[in-house]
């Protein structure tokens, strides 16, 4: 991989910066975080809200009420941080509903038994022959 110099990298933040604009019209950020009585709220650039409790984001659930309240927002607006313990959370994941539950890591879970590789296909095919997946056995208690 080649190396950038010093003029191609503030070349490539110029540009950046000029695309910001653009950016910011279709892309709205958080600009303001609340926390009061266990939930915050996040306020974003285009006027809209969006609110959830602590307790339903597994890895703040379980912090004292002082350090919830210590939350920021991340300078792209983009994100909640806590200093101590050092804890970041995407505001996509969150307004997504991804908060780390027994739902989501069945999804995640979900997502890897879909892929796909050659190996995977060759034993499908080698079960095929041998009359698919066997079906499942009831067990008589």
């Amino acid at each position: 991989m080649a190396q950038l110099t010093a003029r191609q990298i503030e070349a490539q933040i110029d540009a950046a910066i000029k695309r910001q604009p653009e950016i910011d019209a279709v892309e709205p950020r958080a600009i303001e975080v609340t926390f009061d009585d266990g939930r915050f709220t996040l306020h974003f650039t285009n006027g809209a809200s969006f609110s959830f409790l602590a307790r339903s984001v597994e890895a703040i659930a379980t912090l004292p009420i002082e350090v919830l309240a210590t939350v920021e927002l991340t300078p792209s607006g983009k994100g909640l941080r806590w200093d101590e313990p050092d804890i970041d959370l995407s505001i996509q994941g969150l307004l997504l509903g991804i908060f780390g539950s027994n739902v989501w890591m069945k999804e995640i879970a979900s997502k890897g038994g879909s892929s796909t590789s050659e190996k995977k296909k060759a034993a499908s095919r080698a079960n095929g022959k041998k009359g698919g997946r066997p079906k499942k056995s009831i067990k008589k208690q």
